[in-house]
């Protein structure tokens, strides 16, 4: 007992140290700048026609400047379009199903499946497969009818609004090679070059069938053990699996996950306090995520310092009242969501194990057999 202490005890070490540890990569000001203002744009110009609502529906097509940031921006012009149509039929998707509730869970999944199938076969990198599952939750919950915990609102407004969004996020992005010392400065390889074709590892497949399961088990128990929303339990499961499929990392990342939500909200009862509305919620939400673009590569719980309190503006500007139930619900989602994210990725890891010695049984000679028993 005392051997598997002392064992496991460098490790949480490491694991706890990592919350406040700064990885090796760059602080991204730029992707903070254009993603800050892909996200302003659109709640900004709504906000100032009195229609914030439409504003904060348009930027689920913002998330379009999260996608290629490491590329040259000529590349970036030619991948964004690409992202923004898999945005919108997401969210085509999650307006479809949102009339029932086993055909929402059900188009989760399916999201889930072809977007983790295509971003990590394509290797497309960061933010990975969870905006386009968050658009198609988002549009399922918006356009649920209320009878089914939805809000009711038009399909095809709202899919117009994420194609807007999305537009003027692709202007923030392609709009500096207007200037030619930009475009002396920004040579693309092309698309083909950067993503030489389709490939799935088997280290691939198992993260993304993971994903998948995470969201399939996600989405059977999140009602029933009365989640506040059930898409912030797909979400935290999302996140804690999609990056990697390393057992420490995935642990780690959800303990950042949990850890980073609970001081989040401190944060948001920080800026609650100044009761955000109008253009200064605009300029709020615009911080927000702009930091959390320069931050997440260094430190994904510093990241949701800043994600967490976003999500809780997104959720209750407009709405005056008490936040406790939103602050207490996201707790709870986020709890759940990453303790069915790493259930399913350990559960996943023992299979594979008993599934490896057995392989490995039957693959014993007579000889070796003998030696055994």
């Amino acid at each position: 007992m005392r051997s598997s202490l002392q064992r496991y005890a460098p490790r949480t070490g490491r694991a706890v140290r990592s919350l406040v540890q700064l990885q090796e990569a760059p602080w991204r000001w730029r992707v903070g700048l254009e993603a800050a203002l892909a996200l302003g744009l659109p709640v900004g110009l709504f906000t100032l026609l009195g229609q914030q609502p439409l504003g904060l529906q348009a930027a689920l097509g913002s998330f379009t400047a999260l996608y290629g940031a490491s590329l040259a921006r000529p590349d970036r012009a030619r991948l964004l379009p690409l992202v923004a149509a898999g945005l919108l039929l997401a969210a085509a998707l999650g307006v479809l199903c949102a009339g029932n509730l086993w055909l929402t869970g059900t188009c989760l999944v399916v999201v889930s499946g072809l977007a983790g199938g295509l971003v990590l076969g394509y290797r497309l990198g960061p933010p990975g497969p969870m905006m386009f599952v968050l658009v198609a939750a988002v549009a399922g919950r918006l356009t649920a009818p209320v009878a089914l915990g939805g809000v009711g609102l038009p399909g095809l407004r709202l899919l117009g609004l994420v194609a807007v969004g999305a537009a003027l996020a692709y202007l923030v992005i392609v709009a500096p090679l207007a200037l030619p010392s930009v475009r002396r400065r920004s040579l693309g390889r092309g698309l083909k070059t950067i993503f030489p074709g389709f490939s799935l590892p088997p280290e691939t497949v198992g993260l993304a069938l993971r994903v998948v399961v995470a969201v399939l088990v996600a989405g059977l128990l999140s009602r029933p053990m009365g989640a506040y929303r059930s898409y912030w339990v797909v979400l935290s499961a999302v996140a804690v699996l999609q990056s990697s499929p390393s057992r420490r990392l995935t642990t780690i990342r959800g303990l950042h996950r949990v850890v980073g939500t609970v001081l989040g909200i401190l944060v948001f009862e920080a800026i609650w306090l100044l009761h955000p509305a109008g253009l200064l919620a605009v300029a709020v939400l615009m911080l927000l995520q702009g930091i959390t673009e320069v931050v997440v590569a260094r430190n994904y719980a510093l990241a949701l310092l800043f994600i967490t309190p976003m999500a809780l503006l997104n959720a209750t500007l407009g709405h005056p009242g008490a936040t406790l139930p939103t602050v207490q619900g996201r707790v709870f989602d986020t709890l759940l969501g990453a303790g069915i994210a790493l259930g399913v990725f350990w559960l996943g890891e023992a299979l594979m194990y008993f599934r490896t010695s057995s392989a490995a049984a039957q693959t014993q000679g007579p000889e070796d057999a003998e030696e055994v028993a």
